[in-house]
């Protein structure tokens, strides 16, 4: 595709909607205006196309006709919050299993924020009750790390915390949830002088527990605050058959 009559070739034999950022509805609004196929998109005015539709048609226009306007992202953007909140099976009124359920929300932020290479400072977290049950009640809190760090035990310390000091004895809590709300880079992380090295320790610790979780599977290594028995994991009964991961799952075939 090194010269306009290769491309263009390629074009006239290109349904409109095949091109990327054009899509099934989009496709049909051209097809209004006489664009049927990629060809037409490139020889049609970008300005008047624009005002039927939007920017990113006159950017598609100019990129068929061989301008670059749309930058390629070899590596996605960093989130700038990580949040895991969960439901709960059925609803709780004692604080333990309220816990175990902040505990593996807090792990799985953190594992997302390792695996983006960034530090929290910041950590959300709240608990309500149902909004259509009478006496609704919801808090929420905010709590600093001592110093910026991606360790799930002390990320798990603090929400627990938290969660014992927002719960409140004889509500029916349904659902909880973990932010980290403000990250940073790890290359700008750094400890206090009484916390010099702890950081580094911890990190080789996680790091450990990440790569033997992703050769045997999530789970496989977790925090015992999480529980054994979890009655409080949210129904999935009536999720999709994991057709590729799951042996069990698979189709049978009767003949």
């Amino acid at each position: 595709m090194d010269s306009p009559e290769k491309w263009q070739w390629l074009q006239w034999r290109t349904e409109v909607g095949d091109v990327w950022g054009v899509g099934r509805r989009l496709s049909k609004r051209l097809g209004h205006l006489g664009i049927k196929t990629a060809y037409d998109l490139a020889q049609a005015n970008p300005k008047i196309l624009r005002s039927h539709t939007n920017v990113n048609i006159e950017r598609t226009i100019e990129e068929l006709n061989g301008t670059s306007c749309l930058s390629l992202e070899e590596q996605p953007l960093a989130k700038k919050q990580i949040y895991c909140t969960r439901s709960f099976g059925e609803k709780l009124t004692d604080l333990q299993p309220i816990l175990q359920a902040v505990t593996l929300y807090a792990s799985r932020a953190a594992e997302k924020l390792r695996a983006q290479d960034s530090l929290v400072k910041s950590v959300h977290v709240f608990l309500h009750t149902s909004p259509h049950e009478p006496h609704y009640y919801s808090r929420s809190t905010i709590v600093q790390t001592p110093y910026p760090t991606d360790d799930t035990r002390l990320i798990v310390q603090l929400v627990k915390r938290a969660i014992s000091e927002l719960f409140l004895q004889g509500h029916r809590f349904l659902k909880a949830g973990v932010g980290l709300v403000e990250l940073i880079p790890r290359s700008l992380g750094q400890g206090d002088m009484f916390t010099v090295g702890q950081p580094i320790r911890s990190g080789e610790t996680m790091q450990t527990i990440d790569q033997i979780n992703q050769r045997f599977g999530r789970g496989t290594l977790f925090l015992g605050a999480e529980g054994i028995n979890k009655k409080w994991k949210m129904r999935q009964a009536f999720t999709s058959p994991a057709y590729t991961t799951r042996w069990e799952d698979l189709p049978r075939v009767v003949t």
